[in-house]
């Protein structure tokens, strides 16, 4: 079930959005970030992901984001971490249930119009969200010293 994008904006006046992210990590140990194009976090570095719909498994959330995001069916490894989001100056607030998943290197990816570009990182970068910071953390990834 979809919702009118109109009374989707109403509801996340008043309601947090619950999303999943993707931690994507290649063969190289490197894990995988989109520059965004849209709000919230419009021009920063950010892990794929977006809005989980009603009856759709976080799981189903993943393997749908993705195909849509990568153009790219990835392998579910695991549960990362629950994380938060808060953009007050577009006054949006995400709940993420945050996933790691494995690209295998074989196929292209191809980003989807949300997205300029896309780059593979070994260590975290500086300027990340922490959202994005804390389940990089878990995985194992480290600040460059």
């Amino acid at each position: 079930m979809f919702i009118d994008q109109d009374l989707y904006l109403k509801i996340r006046e008043v309601m947090p959005t619950v999303c999943v992210d993707l931690i994507v990590t290649n063969p190289n140990g490197e894990y995988l970030l989109l520059q965004r194009r849209e709000e919230p976090a419009k021009g920063l570095w950010w892990i794929p992901g977006g809005r989980i719909h009603k009856n759709e498994s976080w799981k189903d959330a993943a393997s749908r984001k993705s195909m849509e995001e990568l153009g790219v069916c990835l392998e579910l490894v695991d549960f990362v971490s629950l994380e938060e989001s808060m953009f007050p100056n577009v006054d949006y607030h995400t709940v993420n249930v945050t996933v790691h998943m494995e690209y295998n290197g074989l196929d292209a990816l191809t980003i989807d119009s949300n997205h300029s570009k896309y780059r593979w990182e070994k260590y975290i970068l500086n300027e990340l969200h922490e959202a994005v910071v804390n389940p990089l953390k878990k995985l194992g990834f480290r600040f460059e010293n």
